[in-house]
């Protein structure tokens, strides 16, 4: 259920443009910093902040600019690759 609202905002988000993000209540004093995301396909580098029930993202400039703690330096970076799929073949063709 969470997820779904989260994904709902974010979406919202999205459409509306990162000017969206302050007018959601994304402030420094109820919303903390949990992570960095790294940069994937030429995006900025994002953060997730949290009040403890939802999540923004904002990106490494919002985030900054907005006075949010802990500081961008010291959240841990979350990193996601993806491992390439391989096909697996049948062993008569092996």
């Amino acid at each position: 259920m969470i997820r779904s609202l989260a994904m709902a905002l974010m979406l919202t988000v999205m459409v509306a443009g990162p000017d969206v993000v302050a007018q959601t209540g994304a402030n420094p004093e109820t919303f903390k910093g949990t992570h960095r995301n790294e940069r994937v396909n030429g995006r900025p580098e994002t953060v997730t902040v949290t009040d403890g029930q939802s999540y923004v993202q904002l990106t490494e400039e919002e985030y900054r600019a907005g006075g949010y703690r802990p500081a961008y330096d010291a959240l841990p970076t979350r990193i996601a690759r993806r491992v390439p799929v391989r096909k697996s073949i049948p062993a008569d063709q092996d």
